[in-house]
């Protein structure tokens, strides 16, 4: 019998994968210090150990790397979760897949070239080209009938990762000059990708746009969290449906 797949779920705060966790059978739990992970079965059999990181890059590589002890026979570990545009052709509830990484304040010049990650010795870390072409197509499967209703368009692009809010326009300038073809900007999908890289664990990158990385970020950030905690799960769901090993 083939084994149930296993997928790690990783998101900084509880409103970005939704809190209830009612969807799960065979719920248990382990504690590390202030980090939770949660375990448990969805639907005919798929194995799911999830947690809330907290913000940021150390956040974010601490819960990935206790999900991956905890869980060493997993498959594929997503981060997800909401982020700020880059590009005005993004809007709010546009739904983005990385289809590489950077971080964008990582930068060990001029022993490596700017945002170049000397244990990897790479610049943009990309998913595996299975597991994100069957996420894309999921996604906007799912968007074409009708499971999605209220979010917006499903692509993919760059996706710039640092510890830092972006809420200037003249710094998302800066960011996107230094990067061309970003898209979004966020605080720990890059750090979770370099841990899962480092591992040898596929990872998926999946964001909602939540504000414009601008003046206005804060409080568009704020008012969006609220409502999506609700819609959260949606994401998931839709592809966990389509779940198939690539």
């Amino acid at each position: 019998m083939t084994r149930a797949l296993h997928i790690g779920l990783l998101g900084a705060m509880p409103e970005e994968i939704g809190s209830d966790l009612s969807h799960l059978r065979q719920l248990s739990s382990s504690t590390h210090g202030d980090l939770t992970l949660h375990h448990g079965v969805w639907g005919d059999g798929i194995q799911l150990t999830l947690a809330w990181s907290g913000w940021g890059k150390v956040c974010a590589a601490r819960a990935a790397t206790r999900l991956l002890a905890a869980a060493p026979d997993l498959d594929l570990l997503i981060f997800t979760g909401v982020a700020g545009a880059a590009n005005s052709d993004q809007n709010q509830w546009d739904i983005l897949l990385a289809d590489a990484v950077v971080q964008h304040d990582m930068d060990a010049s001029p022993l490596f070239p700017r945002f170049t990650l000397p244990p990897l010795n790479r610049d943009r870390l990309e998913p595996e080209p299975d597991w994100f072409t069957w996420s894309v197509q999921a996604l906007k499967s799912a968007a074409g009938n009708g499971e999605l209703q209220g979010f917006g368009g499903v692509s993919s692009g760059l996706i710039a990762t640092g510890d830092r809010f972006i809420g200037d326009a003249s710094l998302r300038q800066e960011l996107r000059d230094a990067l061309p073809g970003l898209q979004a900007v966020e605080m720990e999908g890059g750090a979770v990708a370099q841990v899962a890289e480092q591992e040898g664990i596929p990872w998926l990158l999946i964001r909602v746009i939540s504000d414009g990385a601008d003046e206005s970020a804060a409080q568009s950030f704020t008012d969006f969290v609220q409502v999506y905690e609700q819609q959260a799960w949606r994401l998931i769901e839709a592809l966990l449906r389509r779940l198939n090993n690539p």
